[in-house]
């Protein structure tokens, strides 16, 4: 940590924290743009969306990665591993003018994933290494706004560009503001390379990492409330559909409401979260999201109805979500780099495991992906309630 006054380090911060939000707007956009977009990126590259889906999956997978990417952070420092990650994303934005057809944009989003699978959890290590614990909740939440404005204002800037241009407008706009973002974040974020002598091997930082029992059920608990959200995510367009009819206006209510949610959660966490405790804010948005799932299936009255449904579900998770960010930081400070990388694997485990199970049980209409949603919720509950102890 630097010697200035504390006063000129906050300020510091805060303008960190400024420019770091606005960078995963950013990054964040090229990742959730996919979903709403996947019409027309497949017509683009001429493919049907099956195919499309192969890649969608291997996304998915590709956060199972971040623990050797972790480590990169734990050997090159925080900021290092930041500028490889944007530099990485950058790459990956290039890689549909290099090769204009489903390779190229196959290779574009693996590769930009792959940035942001080493870009988040550096910057969640880089906070928790600068922020006390008891202000972290804050700083972190404001990371998160990042999540719901790139669905909020970057998809539909996205969406916009395409209309006026083409499917790879967003691509060259994403790439070049990425490039800004790398030279801000150079020049803003001071280097933190670790001394060689406290560097160690790859399997004796992640053994590190997980050497407590809190540790490992704060691993339970990104995967169970992963889990639980994904069951709902990967059906409920399916089952606005079913209740209502094949409307788009249905299906864009539904995705602002989903993003109005999330930042309503992003905003909670940010400004009570330290006041009232992370772990306290995390059962009680759990208990909340077991409630929603039980409700949900049955709002299917009116799209109003079923709106403010789906609202209570992806707030109760996203507040949870956003503040285990913080609790995760604390539960192995002595490897937070690793470990937080290998928290991001934990919830895309759950993701990943969830997505073939929500298909299959939709089957029998929403009730079972939310009673499936539940039990997910119960392994998040009983490692957060019965393992986790920390002073808030």
């Amino acid at each position: 940590m630097s010697n200035m006054p504390s006063k000129q380090i906050k300020s510091t911060l805060y303008q960190q924290i400024t420019m770091l939000t606005t960078t995963r707007t950013v990054i964040n956009t090229g990742f959730r743009m996919v979903y709403p977009l996947l019409p027309v990126f497949a017509r683009g590259v001429d493919v049907d969306i099956a195919t499309f889906g192969i890649v969608l999956t291997l996304l998915q997978l590709l956060s199972l990665s971040a623990p050797f990417l972790g480590q990169v952070s734990e050997q090159q420092g925080r900021r290092f591993t930041m500028l490889l990650g944007l530099g990485m994303y950058i790459v990956g934005m290039g890689m549909v003018f290099i090769s204009p057809n489903f390779i190229g944009l196959s290779a574009a989003l693996i590769i930009a994933a792959l940035g942001k699978v080493a870009f988040d959890p550096a910057l969640q290590a880089y906070i928790g290494d600068r922020v006390p614990y008891q202000k972290r909740g804050l700083f972190m939440g404001i990371l998160e706004f990042g999540w719901a404005g790139a669905f909020i204002v970057g998809v539909p800037i996205m969406t916009w560009l395409i209309a006026q241009s083409n499917w790879q407008a967003p691509f060259a706009v994403l790439a070049i503001l990425t490039g800004i973002m790398f030279i801000l974040t150079f020049i803003m974020v001071e280097s933190d390379r670790p001394e060689k002598s406290k560097r160690a091997p790859f399997l004796r930082v992640v053994k590190q990492s997980l050497q407590s029992r809190i540790a490992v059920a704060g691993l339970a608990l990104g995967f169970g409330i992963s889990g639980a959200n994904q069951l709902i995510t990967v059906v409920f367009g399916a089952w606005i559909e079913n209740s209502f009819g094949i409307q788009l206006t249905a299906l864009a209510a539904a995705s602002l409401v989903v993003g109005l949610s999330e930042l309503s959660g992003e905003g909670i966490v940010t400004f009570i979260s330290d006041r009232f405790g992370k772990r306290r804010l995390i059962i009680i948005s759990i208990i909340g999201n077991m409630l929603a799932c039980l409700i949900l299936p049955f709002t299917a009255i009116t799209l109003t109805t079923a709106l403010l449904g789906l609202f209570f579900f992806y707030l109760t998770f996203e507040t949870a979500l956003v503040a285990s960010l913080p609790l995760a930081s604390e539960l192995s400070p002595t490897a937070r780099g690793m470990y937080m990388t290998v928290y991001a694997a934990s919830i895309s485990l759950g993701r990943t495991i969830a997505t073939p199970i929500a298909t299959t049980l939709f089957t029998w209409d929403l009730l079972g992906n939310a009673l499936a949603a539940i039990v997910f919720n119960i392994i998040a509950l009983v490692a957060t309630w019965r393992f986790i102890r920390i002073s808030e």
